[in-house]
């Protein structure tokens, strides 16, 4: 019987979604899509970065919420993350942010 509880306990941690451990990041970049429970942002060089969104993530534009599928692949955002304890990115804060001006060199 205990490794029964064993096994349920271990499935539970397993689909237990992942929570954030308080360790923030900030990222600027192009968002790209959603898929499958995580963003796409394409940042500085070209590096795709996928993070995961939760239920608690906050999406904003103009200062004001919004809603994820309110973002167009193209639109400029900065991206408030954390690491979960899988040390997965998870995104807490999204939002969608002007296009800085492009400095001809």
């Amino acid at each position: 019987m205990n490794a029964f509880y064993a096994i349920l306990f271990a499935t539970a941690l397993l689909l237990q979604e992942p929570q954030p451990t308080g360790i923030p990041a900030s990222f600027s970049g192009t968002f790209k899509t959603a898929e499958h429970g995580r963003i796409v942002v394409e940042v500085e060089g070209g590096e795709t970065m996928r993070m995961y969104v939760t239920h608690s993530t906050k999406y904003f534009r103009n200062g004001k919420p919004v809603k994820l599928s309110d973002f167009q692949n193209g639109d400029h955002v900065n991206v408030d993350a954390e690491r979960d304890v899988r040390m997965n990115l998870v995104a807490v804060r999204v939002e969608a942010v002007k296009q800085p001006p492009n400095h001809p060199k």
